[in-house]
């Protein structure tokens, strides 16, 4: 293996992980090559590109995206995900286009059948397109019909299995205010994302390294399909998500964050029945709750919630502590920090270290040494 294909190596782990920085150090060697004798190189291209669009940096990466698509138009030498970047990051009818270029290219190496890791990056391409639909291009006359046309022809591929797929629909339904559709969208995304999450766990079992990769890929869509679901009233489906994110990543900031708030609304909601017990809330009206909860009065003395009302501040307090430890210019994590501090002022305040400290040890499963958490007792 060459000094470049150990470096090439090197980056996607980091990326693997979303170290944008990691990646970017092993990479930094080759970069006034990519102008000279690696010009016409489309891997490293590509693998910089993608390197830039984790770091968030779209300005650096879209040149290069898009000297990779030129160089490899049919994605003969480095395959066709570069164009689905590329055309996730151009958006608009350029974007689509690309995306579709990405598909027909896969489309034409396959012959009567496409190998699932091919059938999941067209469904990626389907999604990401319906998604261009939904945002750049929704005034457009045909953006309603465009994305049933583009989420029929994914779930068909896809033999109605995908999770991703599933919260998609459940996305498109809530633009047509399709509510109870929705919510069966997303609770079906939920099923086959319990599915796919217990598979990858018994093939870890057995050792197969890339699938922890994907295992640990499963976090950003399950927080997404968990904010759905909380958009929707589906709290007690949010909670079992969010459950499922702390199998894969204990510590996730916004899975706490979003613990926290769902505890909170659930309290929020059984004082509201309580007093409100002629009001059948469903799909159709929950949104009306959602809007206006904080203007719901809280009775932290009501014994129904008590319970709630703890472990709500206790995810929200471990929120606080991982975004006070996060890095100083991350604005995620501070807006993580406004987020479970103004919720937390609603409900008792964040519980003190030392409280904290003893629930950690009292968990069997946590070694407290190994966690990030930079307080302890004073003596």
């Amino acid at each position: 293996m060459s000094e470049l294909e150990s470096a090439l190596e090197q980056t996607r782990r980091f990326l693997s992980i979303h170290d944008a920085k990691g990646a970017l150090k092993v990479l930094k060697p080759y970069k006034k090559s990519l102008k000279s004798k690696n010009a016409n190189n489309v891997i490293l291209h590509q693998v910089f590109a993608e390197a830039y669009l984790e770091d968030g940096q779209l300005e650096k990466a879209y040149p290069l995206l898009t000297r990779a698509c030129e160089l490899d138009i049919y994605g003969e030498q480095g395959g066709s995900e570069k164009f689905f970047i590329l055309g996730q990051a151009t958006g608009g009818h350029d974007g689509v286009k690309l995306l579709f270029q990405g598909i027909e290219n896969i489309s034409k190496k396959a012959d009567n059948t496409i190998a699932q890791e091919h059938v999941e990056k067209i469904i990626d391409g389907l999604l990401t397109a319906i998604e261009i639909w939904m945002t750049d291009l929704c005034m457009e006359e045909n953006a309603e019909s465009q994305c049933e046309e583009l989420i029929t022809k994914a779930m068909e591929i896809s033999e109605g299995q995908s999770p991703e797929v599933w919260s998609m629909l459940g996305s498109i339904r809530i633009s047509q205010q399709r509510y109870r559709d929705a919510c069966h969208a997303f609770e079906y995304s939920w099923k086959f994302f319990e599915i796919k999450k217990q598979h990858l766990e018994q093939t870890i079992n057995l050792n197969q390294a890339p699938c922890h990769e994907e295992y640990v890929q499963l976090v950003q869509p399950l927080l997404t399909l968990s904010k759905m679901c909380i958009e929707m009233g589906l709290y007690e489906v949010s909670m079992k998500i969010l459950v499922s994110i702390k199998d894969i990543d204990e510590d996730n900031m916004e899975s706490c964050y979003l613990e926290g708030f769902t505890l909170y609304l659930m309290s929020k909601l059984e004082l509201f029945r309580q007093s409100h017990p002629e009001i059948h809330l469903n799909a159709d009206n929950i949104y009306e709750f959602n809007e206006h909860f904080r203007e719901l009065p809280l009775d932290l003395t009501n014994e129904s919630i008590l319970e709630t009302i703890r472990e709500a501040r206790l995810a929200l307090s471990i929120s606080v502590k991982l975004a006070q430890n996060a890095d100083s210019n991350d604005e995620f994590a501070r807006e993580l920090l406004e987020g479970s501090n103004e919720v937390l002022s609603e409900i008792g305040g964040p519980l003190d270290d030392s409280e904290l400290i003893n629930i950690r040890k009292g968990d069997e499963n946590v070694a407290l040494e190994d966690k990030d958490f930079e307080f302890e007792e004073e003596e």
